[in-house]
């Protein structure tokens, strides 16, 4: 029995490694984005606006509008699916507030902690990802690669006119309308008509931006060919 204890144990590591490696390669989830959410306290009610965008390090920054004030997030950061950040606040008095929540799809829900004048009290609070015109209107470079590897970085450019959005599509030097632009659900899909070499071309874009970022995928459709492909996507700085 001890001359099997060691293959034992080495049997066990082989198995649990990739079970292991695979869970340390899982991805987290984005939180980058626009949440909104609602806070009442004594008797008011309170609209918060958290702007965040996460890079692959896990690092948070962005804004939390309310009170008709706009606050840095601090030492914010995402570890698998939890999310932290600080912000500060100056009222009356200066207001410290420490925000933890989990991530779920498009919810992050927790609790805050708002210490004022070395008092701390505990609240709980639920926000909801939520695309509006006002965050997607701009300029955003796309990063497509097609099947044969070539490269392609075509500029969306949203705009917002009567409460409409429209939108254009700009690739080598050729800028055109595009079609069937909507935003619904966080997420946005539209339609682009160009040419291919010669021969007609159609895509349908669907996009989820996710702050300064998207993320989408689209099908084409050329001279008989069909396909689909992941792209992504950043927003251009003015």
């Amino acid at each position: 029995m001890k001359r099997m204890l060691p293959v034992i144990v080495c049997l066990a590591s082989c198995l649990l490694a990739p079970i292991v490696h695979a869970a340390d390669n899982k991805a987290m989830p984005d939180p980058s984005g626009t949440w909104r959410w609602n806070f009442d306290i004594n008797g008011n009610t309170i609209d918060n606006v958290l702007k965040v965008n996460a890079d692959k390090d896990g690092k948070l920054t962005g804004i939390l509008e309310a009170r008709g004030l706009k606050m840095d997030v601090r030492e914010g950061k995402v570890t698998g699916d939890e999310v932290s950040f600080q912000i500060e606040a100056q009222l009356d008095q200066k207001i410290t507030v420490l925000f933890l929540g989990k991530i779920a799809g498009d919810r992050i829900s927790g609790n805050f902690t708002a210490k004022v004048d070395g008092e701390a009290r505990e609240f709980e609070w639920t926000a909801t990802r939520s695309v509006q015109a006002a965050d997607v209107v701009g300029a955003w470079q796309l990063h497509i690669v097609t099947p044969d590897g070539e490269t392609l970085q075509p500029v969306l450019t949203i705009a917002e006119k009567d409460k409409v959005l429209n939108a254009t599509y700009a690739l080598n030097g050729k800028t055109i309308d595009v079609s069937k632009f909507r935003l619904k659900d966080n997420q946005l899909t539209f339609e682009v008509d160009s040419e291919y070499q010669g021969s007609p071309l159609h895509v349908n874009y669907k996009v989820r931006p996710l702050g300064a970022k998207m993320k989408g995928s689209l099908e084409y459709s050329v001279d008989g060919d069909s396909g689909q492909l992941d792209f992504t996507g950043m927003r251009k700085e003015k």
